[in-house]
């Protein structure tokens, strides 16, 4: 259906070159639909499915209808879900298992984690990852030379038999979250606390609900790390 839907309001579009969209609205009419199907409100089926009906009647006509108040729903849902993806991209933090895994567990207001997947093994081709999302209970899981993730739904016990791995963490890989604890906090600007300037850049641009996850923001790292950096007599 998602395929005829693509091909339908496509179909006799002024950009269009050939059979194919230009790159800069590639699919952008139908992408719009996905977006808002990863969308936690509870009122995004009612208004995918108004969206469809409409799309289907118009064609794509749609495109110009930006003021329909269908239209205008199914875009803020897109909005939204476009904008947890992009949290997910920057936030997502990896730590290294035992046996070599790196395993991420993350928790986005949307269901991110089939959208946003292959663009870690895109930046991690060679190794090998597991990327759990408890919320929607969505697992991505690479292979080392994978050009895109395996992604899974899993039950309740899976998913938290899988969230008690990251704490099976490899040895030393405490002490390299620790470094770049202390990398990120030698590059900030002091003064981030609530009462001081900056608190609220750090804020907006780092959403709070993911703070316990990061970790640059980690106060129990102080004291993984040696406070002087040992000589190489290991002195």
């Amino acid at each position: 259906m998602y395929r005829g839907f693509e091909r339908h309001v496509s179909m006799g579009c002024p950009l269009k070159r050939g059979e194919e969209c230009p790159a800069h609205c590639k699919g952008s009419c139908a992408s719009r639909l996905a977006l808002a199907a990863a969308n936690d409100d509870q009122d995004a089926p009612e208004a995918i499915h108004r969206y469809v009906r409409l799309c289907f009647s118009e064609g794509p006509r749609i495109r110009s209808m930006l003021s329909d108040k269908t239209v205008a729903e199914l875009d803020r849902l897109a909005r939204y879900a476009l904008s947890e993806c992009e949290h997910t991209r920057q936030f997502v933090r990896f730590s290294r298992l035992s046996d070599g895994t790196y395993f991420s567990t993350f928790c986005p207001k949307a269901d991110t984690i089939p959208l946003t997947c292959d663009y870690f093994a895109a930046r991690m081709r060679v190794e090998r990852f597991c990327l759990l999302d408890p919320v929607h209970h969505v697992i991505a899981m690479h292979e080392d030379g994978d050009r895109r993730c395996a992604v899974t739904r899993l039950d309740d016990r899976l998913t938290s038999e899988l969230s008690e791995h990251a704490s099976d963490l490899a040895d030393g890989e405490t002490y390299v979250h620790a470094m770049w604890k202390r990398f990120y906090d030698s590059v900030g600007l002091d003064g981030r606390d609530a009462s001081q300037r900056g608190y609220d850049l750090r804020t907006s641009w780092m959403p709070k609900r993911f703070w316990g996850g990061l970790t640059e923001l980690d106060p129990t790292l102080g004291s993984a790390m040696p406070s002087k950096s040992l000589g190489p007599s290991g002195s």
